[in-house]
């Protein structure tokens, strides 16, 4: 079908980005571009400006990511397109702004992240948004957390996944900070972490103002709240 052509041309480009060619990834990407603006589906041209968003980001073009994510999320929000991408186009929202240092942004928006992820029943789209948040938490200078997030993130997803840069940047970040032995005690923290209680060990419950421990309470509790509807 016509419309999976430009579907097709992103994923080939992340894969060729992540490969360690970013001009032919950008060229893929251009043709997706095209591809989809004469399919003429929002959804299919906001999977490319997300693709361009999470390049962008990944090299530090933090203007960038942020306009192509924000076209993204507007064509997303004005569509019935399946909540797993929208989970993840807040996500990178959220990775975006804690790049670029608004650490109440970013946590806004990994809330929102990990309430429509919870809500779409996806493993591994749950896993890779927790994964987000332990960005956070490293910035928030809780490499503590960061790991257990991550953990958290490899146990609702079953396995390890070490593909996506920005989750590898804070495995070895927190593992640097805590040592080999203090990140796997808090890494393997994580390892009761299920669907069920993924948005509690999340931990955003409370607002940018809340101090430490009740930022912690996800950990401790692993409460299953779910967010309100």
């Amino acid at each position: 079908m016509r419309e999976d052509l430009p579907q097709l041309a992103v994923k080939t480009a992340h894969q060729v980005w992540l490969s360690g060619e970013p001009e032919e990834a950008r060229r893929l990407l251009k043709r997706a571009r095209e591809f989809a603006r004469e399919v003429g589906i929002p959804e299919v041209m906001a999977s490319v400006h997300h693709c361009h968003a999470v390049i962008a980001l990944a090299e530090d073009d933090l203007d960038a990511a942020r306009e192509h994510n924000a076209t993204a999320i507007r064509l997303i929000d004005k569509s019935t397109f399946a909540p797993q991408f929208r989970a993840m186009a807040h996500s990178t929202a959220a990775l975006i702004e804690g790049a670029a240092g608004n650490l109440p942004e970013a946590r806004a928006g990994h809330r929102t992240a990990i309430r429509v992820a919870v809500d779409s029943n996806d493993s591994p789209v749950v896993a890779q948004v927790l994964a987000g948040i332990a960005d956070l938490a490293l910035r928030e200078g809780e490499p503590g957390r960061a790991a257990y997030l991550l953990g958290a993130a490899d146990a609702v997803r079953g396995s390890g996944d070490r593909t996506v840069e920005q989750a590898e940047r804070t495995f070895r970040e927190a593992r640097a900070a805590l040592g080999d032995a203090g990140f796997d005690a808090a890494y393997h923290r994580g390892d009761a972490v299920t669907m069920a209680t993924a948005f509690g060990a999340a931990g955003l419950e409370s607002d940018a103002s809340a101090e430490g421990p009740d930022r912690e309470r996800g950990e401790d509790q692993q409460e299953t709240r779910r967010p309100e509807q």
